[in-house]
């Protein structure tokens, strides 16, 4: 059962909650990042196609791009804590330390550090279960920054190496709205330079040009949301991003060698073998 915690700002929103779960779930997707610690139990989750088994003190950070499912033996089950947030909610510069373009994230949190996590979980979601207090949101931010730097410290080194400050906030940009008619104008638009100058630095920085960057991240988006999904093609192009059905199927046969009807036939004969 969950707890729900919402939090709404001008420029940032949360949602913490503690939750049981009994059994498998199935493959699915987040509007907004996701940071979860396990607290009790194990099991292994999908993470966009890797496998990766989990237990207690255990972290998975996600950006809305990313898709899982969590998997149980019979009659098993886990407990946790949760946390969506959109980026703006971070400080600009807490955002600059967090690699988005190493998304999604696991690590394993030492025993002392996790039950520091568990600290900050429970203050979040007690201090949001009643009416807003004075205060509140400021303590509420802290409690999600401090949730993060704790996630920052524990990360590997390689994983704290970040893009330019304003690559990465172009990023976050990228991935919360990718599902919407963005350009390249609007992304450099966010993080105040032209638009040329931006997709040079994009391009060098990240290897493809900004408006490649941004097709293989729908593609790979609407890849899982025909495997997790029974919507319509239709409605799987229009959720991933693209203007047309004819622009994404001629998109995703580019990329993947048959159309995405044919793919998810596929994909369905082979999960009935």
């Amino acid at each position: 059962m969950e707890i729900p915690v919402r939090w709404h700002l001008e420029k940032g929103y949360c949602h913490g909650y503690a939750a049981v779960r009994t059994g498998s779930s199935a493959l699915h997707g987040h509007h907004h990042f996701l940071l979860t610690l396990i607290t009790e139990g194990e099991g292994v989750q999908t993470l966009n196609g890797r496998e990766i088994p989990f237990g207690p003190g255990d972290l998975f950070l996600l950006s809305p791009a990313d898709f899982h499912k969590n998997t149980v033996p019979p009659g098993g089950g886990f407990s946790y804590y949760g946390l969506k947030f959109t980026y703006e909610l971070l400080d600009a510069r807490l955002s600059g330390l967090l690699a988005l373009d190493k998304l999604p994230l696991y690590l394993h949190l030492p025993r002392e550090a996790a039950e520091v996590a568990c600290f900050l979980f429970r203050q979040l979601v007690a201090e949001c279960a009643g009416e807003e207090q004075p205060g509140s949101r400021a303590y509420l931010q802290a409690m999600v920054e401090q949730l993060m730097i704790l996630a920052l410290r524990h990360m590997k080194s390689e994983d704290r190496v970040c893009p330019e400050a304003f690559i990465n906030r172009a990023l976050g940009y990228l991935y919360s709205h990718f599902s919407e008619n963005i350009t390249v104008g609007d992304a450099a638009a966010y993080v105040g330079y032209t638009p040329n100058y931006f997709n040079t630095c994009f391009h060098r920085q990240m290897g493809l040009p900004f408006g490649e960057y941004l097709r293989q991240l729908r593609l790979n988006y609407a890849e899982n949301l025909l495997r997790s999904s029974v919507v319509p093609v239709t409605e799987v192009a229009s959720e991933s991003g693209f203007g047309s059905l004819s622009y994404f199927s001629r998109c995703f046969r580019d990329q993947y060698g048959v159309g995405p009807q044919q793919y998810r036939k596929i994909i369905r004969d082979k999960e009935e073998l």
